[in-house]
């Protein structure tokens, strides 16, 4: 299991045992704000789980619905915060401090898992310097436009980009939705820290940066409920471009010397120009607007339809995947516009996102 640092640019990765060398204890997080809706299910899906749990501890911060009351008759120990923590990052370390089993496990109040989900995180633990490991997102609905086209970015980000970071050992976030952390490793750094709008990513790349190894569990999967609505699309992503922004923001100068870091201002970069120089290169063959916008188009249609097909028919959504291909080419433009308004806003304006919005 043993490599060298610089094997990893190569893509040489450790292989581990399919069952773990060890039995962990285990602990479960859900921080939750009025989630009455979702969190039996939440907590429903944990205790199917073919590992054994120890502890499900819902942080309840301060709702005024009735989160609390049916997390306690679904069996799950509740933290009651004395006022609202203002982000997901405070409310989960409002738990930290009382547990002490080898592994903690962070899921959000509307997510459910695969009953093996957990189990199939576990080998990656037998490498000392894992700090965290990941699963595969799908979400829970897939109806509307937004569900869909959100289900689209995730086959495709996950399978091509997010398995090429995990390749080479620098993956961009340990998600914040399903993440399993050692426990020790996270009291340690302090746990989550609420200085930008996604702890999770925070988190990932200050472990990343002090030695230590994310892992992508490709066949973990975690079912979130995504944004049904343009509103609430809208919300997740202004938070998730301005986190984005802020994370680079206090890190830039250590990840211009790691690997990691070509990842991030490669995005970066491409995010900023790859749509003018896209368009600039396919005017300059067709010189004409109407063939320039029709071969991008399909260009772009065949990038993500092979992978995004092959990976549906794997988990049994081949047709759910063909017919939301489409709503990615609604939600791209929309993509861009607030990519480029959040850089706008949280580097040039200086109007930082402060307030943590879920959304729903």
């Amino acid at each position: 299991m043993k490599i060298t640092n610089w094997k990893w640019w190569f893509g040489f990765q450790p292989t581990f045992d399919d069952e773990p060398t060890k039995k962990y204890s285990i602990a479960v997080v859900i921080p939750a704000y009025n989630e009455q809706e979702s969190i039996a299910s939440t907590i429903g899906s944990i205790k199917d789980q073919l590992v054994a749990i120890d502890e499900i501890i819902v942080v309840d911060d301060c709702s005024n619905d009735r989160t609390g009351e049916i997390a306690k008759f679904m069996g799950a120990t509740v933290i009651r915060t004395p006022f609202n923590q203002g982000t997901k990052a405070q409310a989960q370390n409002y738990a930290l401090k009382s547990i002490s089993s080898d592994l903690v496990v962070t899921i959000d109040a509307d997510t459910i898992l695969e009953p093996n989900a957990i189990q199939r995180t576990l080998k990656y633990f037998q490498d000392p310097k894992t700090a965290s490991v990941c699963g595969f997102v799908v979400p829970q609905k897939i109806t509307t436009i937004w569900e869909r086209g959100r289900f689209i970015e995730y086959l495709f980000g996950i399978t091509i980009f997010k398995a090429a970071q995990d390749h080479v050992g620098a993956v961009m976030v340990s998600s914040g939705c399903f993440s399993v952390f050692r426990s020790d490793l996270l009291k340690q750094f302090g746990g989550f820290k609420g200085r930008t709008m996604a702890e999770d990513m925070d988190l990932t790349w200050e472990f990343h940066l002090k030695g230590y190894r994310i892992y992508l569990a490709p066949d973990a999967y975690c079912f979130p409920i995504d944004p049904p609505t343009f509103k609430i699309y809208v919300n997740q992503c202004v938070r998730w471009y301005s986190a984005f922004f802020q994370n680079i923001t206090i890190w830039w100068k250590p990840l211009l010397k790691d690997r990691l870091g070509a990842f991030i201002f490669f995005y970066l970069f491409d995010a900023i120009l790859s749509p003018f120089i896209v368009l600039g290169i396919m005017y300059k063959i067709t010189n004409s607007l109407f063939y320039m916008l029709l071969y991008s188009t399909v260009v772009e249609l065949i990038i993500i339809s092979v992978p995004c097909l092959l990976k549906g028919y794997r988990i049994g959504l081949f047709w759910k995947t063909l017919t939301s291909i489409p709503s990615n080419f609604i939600i791209r433009p929309v993509n861009m516009y607030i990519f480029f308004k959040s850089l706008w806003n949280e580097w040039l304006f200086g109007k930082r996102l402060t307030t943590w919005d879920k959304g729903h």
